[in-house]
């Protein structure tokens, strides 16, 4: 076998030229296979964070039927069970309580509808990094108390005509007065002034949701303590999600359990799926290099036919010269193909620390909840599949040259002037 693999190895430069041009194929295939996944696996990555840490959390509990019609009666019973199971497993890092509330926001030049949150400052920051996302001129966040303050996004400033669109300044501690729909369906309204503008990589989320302190929004219909809506739980460990998601809803029939993935489906599914995306990719690009690489070997079959012929008439069995064109193949294909994941690789390392700024189509990727700035980065274990893939069509496009081999007669393959 020693012997074989030696011999392999010098057939593959014994015309150098054309090796190279196969090899150099097969790394640049390779390598715009593995930039690209680690492309997509970023935008991924930053689409769940952005999912997880921004919109959803962990884990939100709410009321089964809160889930159907999101009305202002439809709080949580018996919240105190849930509460302190919240507080003393030690598998959550933190909970926050909300009141959500669909109303209508209306200033003096415009209005829409906006999805209010009233939340505790400070146990929202330990599941959402929201506060993160306020813009340098875009005021503050909720943290520091200041009665009737309201933080809105970017999008909903330029709706409610908060922003200048000239100057891009924002016109802050505006009034915005607030209408929503009370116990009995009577009308109630309340005013805010703005204190901070915010902005996330998901205009769907930016144009709905608003956020208000706890206990004002509470004193608007009047809500005790004890009545929320939702609560958003974060975890200390991801792979801890479902066993704590089952064990709240089998504990607490009162409260759903949906996590993240059942929230956002579209982060979920292709967060569960893109490994398999990945390979699909590289699939198809080795799938269109290996018929470059079978007419390689087929011309590299038919000029060495004499020689061969030769090693056949000597008493080379069948098996030993297919293995040998196969190894050949498996060779020509590697060469190209590790050297093609260093450069993939080195690429995403580059741009993984710079990002690639999309800006120019940032409307376009911010309105399916993309990022406009990605950061490339791939699994180590992509590359253990590349690899097992890049042998499978090594072996796989071996088989077409080595049949050709093996069908020649030595006697034939003799005389020939090769």
């Amino acid at each position: 076998m020693d012997r074989i693999l030696s011999v392999s190895w010098k057939n593959v430069w014994r015309n150098k030229k054309r090796s190279l041009i196969v090899i150099s194929a097969v790394m640049l295939g390779t390598a715009a296979g593995v930039f690209t996944s680690g492309l997509m696996n970023g935008w991924v990555d930053q689409r769940v964070q952005s999912a997880i840490n921004i919109e959803q959390s962990h884990i939100k509990l709410t009321n089964p039927e809160f889930l159907k019609n999101e009305e202002l009666a439809n709080y949580i019973r018996g919240v105190a069970p849930v509460e302190s199971y919240l507080k003393f497993n030690k598998k959550i890092k933190g909970y926050s309580k909300r009141i959500k509330i669909m109303s209508m926001a209306a200033t003096s030049r415009g209005n829409t509808a906006l999805m209010l949150l009233g939340v505790n400052p400070d146990d929202e920051k330990v599941v959402s990094e929201l506060y993160k996302h306020i813009l340098p001129d875009g005021g503050e966040y909720l943290e520091n108390g200041k009665s009737g303050g309201i933080v809105i996004s970017d999008k909903t400033a330029e709706t409610l005509r908060i922003k200048n669109k000239e100057t891009g300044k924002y016109k802050l501690r505006s009034k915005i007065v607030l209408t929503f729909t009370g116990k009995e369906g009577e009308m109630i309204s309340q005013s805010y002034r703005v204190c901070g503008i915010y902005k996330t990589s998901n205009t769907a989320f930016d144009q709905m949701y608003a956020f208000v302190l706890d206990k004002e929004l509470r004193s608007a219909f009047p809500l005790t303590g004890d009545q929320i809506h939702e609560i958003a739980v974060m975890l200390n460990d991801k792979d801890d999600l479902i066993s704590v998601q089952d064990d709240i809803n089998n504990r607490f029939p009162q409260v759903t359990a949906l996590n993240w993935m059942e929230l956002a489906p579209d982060a979920g599914m292709m967060s569960e799926y893109m490994y398999f995306y990945y390979l699909i990719i590289m699939g198809f690009i080795l799938f269109a290099l290996a018929f470059g690489i079978i007419n390689t070997m087929l011309m590299a079959i038919l000029e060495r036919g004499k020689e061969i012929g030769m090693l056949m008439a000597i008493g080379m069995n069948k098996s030993k010269v297919f293995k040998m064109i196969m190894l050949e193949t498996i060779f020509l294909t590697m060469v190209g193909a590790v050297v093609g994941m260093a450069v993939g690789w080195l690429l995403i390392y580059i741009t993984g620390r710079t990002g690639i700024d999309f800006s120019s189509i940032e409307e376009g990727f911010e309105a399916l909840g993309w990022s406009s700035v990605v950061y490339p980065n791939i699994p180590t274990g992509f590359f253990f599949g590349v690899t097992f893939m890049v042998v499978i069509t090594g072996i796989s496009a071996s088989i077409l040259p080595a049949r050709k081999a093996l069908k020649m007669n030595p006697v034939e393959a003799l005389r020939t002037d090769n």
